[in-house]
């Protein structure tokens, strides 16, 4: 088992992972979730066991405080330097899961994030998920607008990068 770059022949896998864990909220479509991925690939990857993938994360510079809207492909990438890095989306199969793949593919975001110079990662937690990015060292921010496609309960939080 190993972490891997999300390329052409991943989507599948991707797809698959994303119909059992989203119960909740309505998830989003190939074309949403390639123009995240499009936007910063290095920040976007699987985790795989042999061909099957059990899990990934979607992750891509973003230039303002609040979340992308869901369900819309990202606009084109301007030319203004981004200090956040939003996570878009993390998902883990029923058939991986307790297995620590979630803090493994976080834990390699951050450490990519580190390296190519975002200041902060950010992301809405749903689903009840607060607590395992609490575990993560990621906070809560108050008083931040979330649309309400993100569905109830869903919360605002960060990372900082810098100044650690």
């Amino acid at each position: 088992m190993s972490i891997k770059p999300i390329d052409e022949n991943t989507w599948a896998g991707i797809l698959s992972v994303q119909s059992e864990v989203y119960l909740q909220v309505e998830p989003e479509t190939i074309e949403v979730l390639q123009s995240k991925w499009r936007r910063t690939p290095q920040c976007c990857f699987v985790y795989q066991d042999k061909e099957s993938v059990l899990g990934y994360l979607l992750a891509h510079a973003w230039d303002k405080e609040t979340p992308p809207k869901l369900f819309k492909p990202l606009p084109e990438q301007s030319e203004t330097l981004h200090s956040y890095l939003f996570l878009h989306d993390l998902a883990i199969s029923d058939r991986a899961a307790g297995k620590g793949i979630g803090t493994k593919l976080v834990s390699h975001l951050i450490s990519i994030a580190k390296t190519t110079g975002f200041d902060e990662i950010r992301l809405v937690a749903v689903q009840g998920s607060s607590t395992f990015w609490s575990n993560m060292g990621f906070s809560v921010v108050d008083k931040q607008s979330i649309s309400s496609t993100y569905g109830e309960g869903a919360k605002m939080m960060r990372y900082a990068l810098q100044g650690e």
